[in-house]
């Protein structure tokens, strides 16, 4: 097993201001590479305000709701499946917020061991209203050095409060055989990522990383959410989708360059994804952006 582990997330800081708050769908990833696993240093907290979308945690699936605050682990291995329908009506449907691993071991001495739980279907109104006095100060806003302190004040609440809804020892949370199969999940991760656009089968991925195929199959299902087909395939699209933009190669190179035998099986599947073919989409977003 020769693969670097994992999609790794890299954030910058400005000095005085370690956060990122993103109001969502005005996320910095599209809703495409959301649908993959990542993970980051980072705390990642987010406050649903609209939709139901589904988030794979370190093998747990957690559905969301309005109300709902849900909190991804530093270094766990997540993805999100979203709720398509409440995107695009020109509303905040999620507030995210990201904290540095710097500022949290600033502010909790034993973070490393730390593992917030997300037990509660529904958050403290204190909670909720912290994170919506938060998506005012979003990446997107200016704000003063005096602001800054201010956000600052705000977050270190809503840690206290996040403390409160539940934080374990995360080797009681996550025993070493969980962590050693999420590190194999990673490793699995990057190497579709480094090998989409050859052929792969699902019995050669699970031999490659010790696993049966049976024991594979379930594995990689309850961590993303997809079969290992469904997840390749959608991987595919998104790097052939991305090519369709930023290039004018014909419908037969982008299939090839991406993994698919052919350009019927790109475009048989660009449509079910997609609700189009290949061709149309790049037509219709280029009329868009001229």
């Amino acid at each position: 097993m020769s693969e670097p582990v994992a999609k790794r997330q890299m954030f910058e800081y400005d000095g005085d201001n370690p956060f990122h708050i993103y109001n969502i769908p005005h996320y910095p990833l599209s809703s495409d590479e959301l649908l993959f696993n990542h993970w980051h240093e980072e705390l990642e907290i987010v406050y649903t305000l609209q939709g139901n979308s589904l988030h794979y945690i370190d093998g747990t699936c957690i559905k969301s709701q309005p109300g709902r605050l849900i909190v991804v682990n530093s270094e766990s291995s997540h993805n999100i499946i979203p709720d398509r329908t409440v995107y695009g009506s020109g509303r905040k449907v999620v507030i995210a917020l990201l904290i540095s691993r710097e500022f949290l071991e600033g502010v909790f001495p034993d973070f490393k061991n730390m593992y917030f739980l997300n037990e509660k279907e529904m958050t403290t109104p204190e909670i909720g209203d912290l994170m919506v006095t938060l998506s005012h100060y979003d990446d997107e806003a200016e704000t003063s050095y005096y602001e800054r302190i201010y956000i600052k004040g705000l977050v270190l609440q809503l840690l206290y409060h996040i403390t409160q809804e539940g934080v374990a020892e995360k080797n009681v949370i996550l025993p070493l055989n969980n962590q050693k199969n999420i590190e194999r999940l990673k490793g699995v991760l990057q190497f579709i990522e480094n090998h989409y656009m050859e052929k792969l089968s699902q019995a050669e991925i699970a031999d490659k990383f010790y696993f049966s195929k049976e024991y594979f199959a379930r594995f990689f299902k309850k961590h993303t959410g997809m079969t290992f087909i469904e997840y390749l395939t959608k991987y595919r699209l998104q790097k052939a989708r991305m090519q369709l933009m930023a290039s004018n190669s014909g419908i037969l190179e982008i299939a090839l360059n991406n993994g698919f035998s052919d350009d019927r099986r790109l475009i048989l599947a660009f449509k079910e994804e997609y609700g189009t073919t290949p061709f149309q989409y790049r037509k219709m977003e280029r009329n868009k952006e001229e």
